[in-house]
């Protein structure tokens, strides 16, 4: 059987049972694109900046399901916890997700969850500030990692309070931040002259069906564990995959899966327009419609 549409690692896995293919394109996997990597790099750059009094922090912007969220997954994963020769742990990027409606409590309580650190939740913020930066000190946190950030525009009275946490945080440590969120992030920063103006905005754009989209299609299709090449990255399916995932990537990963899970059930063993158009399969953007009509 001729693989060389897959990577060896992913042609060993045709030899697996259909339920193990299936649960492996269900795995999240790791395409570089231009944007995801120009961001790893600029991450990779402030985590090795040297320590200064007012560390520079990066603010990366998407839309709703673009990739914001993996690619400080995969930056954090890059990075793992280490010991050091005297048993000291090093945890290079502390990373937590900002909750739907945050206030500074819960913000020092997610950093000592987050650092295995038993406490009250129920203590004052103050106490548990004092417990967070003591713990962050001894973990030899280099970088804060904040994901939602974009949840901190829905604190209501309670944003300015956190926001100033963040600050001052970063200043007595001298730990560089950066943030993941949507477009609100901006507008929660926004409150915070200060703490706004030492952060980098990077943004991600939404998809065209352009060369990119088929070169990200191209790279997937190598991870896809079926038996025969669908050609991702020819214009009439490229068009058609974008079509029905629309200019999101994490739209467009979900159809893939969906429709590589569809060809190993249904036998056919490559993804086609065919077995596209037959997939149960709505739209993010088409949500509206569905409603409508129930």
């Amino acid at each position: 059987m001729n693989t060389d549409h897959l990577l060896p690692e992913v042609a060993e896995v045709l030899d697996e049972p259909n339920e193990h293919r299936i649960e492996f394109c269900r795995q999240d996997r790791w395409v570089g694109y231009t944007a995801a990597t120009k961001a790893l790099d600029e991450l990779d750059d402030l985590l090795n900046f040297p320590k200064n009094l007012r560390p520079n922090n990066i603010l990366l912007v998407a839309g709703s399901g673009n990739g914001k969220s993996s690619i400080l997954e995969y930056f954090t994963n890059r990075h793992p916890i280490l010991v050091t020769h005297e048993g000291k742990p090093v945890v290079p990027v502390l990373k937590i997700e900002m909750p739907s409606k945050p206030d500074e409590s819960e913000f020092w309580s997610l950093i000592l969850w987050t650092l295995g650190i038993s406490h009250r939740e129920g203590d004052r913020a103050a106490h548990k500030k004092r417990q967070a930066k003591s713990a962050m000190v001894n973990a030899n946190v280099q970088m804060l990692a904040l994901d939602e950030f974009n949840n901190v525009a829905d604190a209501g009275r309670a944003t300015s309070d956190l926001l100033a946490a963040i600050r001052n945080l970063s200043n007595e440590l001298r730990v560089p931040i950066v943030a993941a969120g949507t477009a609100k992030a901006i507008n929660a920063l926004n409150l915070d002259p200060q703490l706004k103006s030492r952060f980098e905005p990077i943004g991600l754009p939404r998809w065209s069906a352009d060369r990119e989209y088929r070169t990200f299609l191209a790279s997937y299709e190598q991870l896809l564990p079926l038996a025969k090449p669908s050609g991702l990255s020819k214009a009439e399916l490229a068009n058609a995959i974008f079509a029905l995932a629309g200019d999101t990537v994490g739209q467009t990963v979900k159809l893939l899966r969906r429709a590589a899970v569809e060809a190993v059930e249904s036998g056919a063993e490559q993804i086609s327009v065919d077995l596209l158009n037959g997939l149960a399969w709505t739209r993010s953007d088409a949500w509206q419609a569905v409603a409508k009509a129930v």
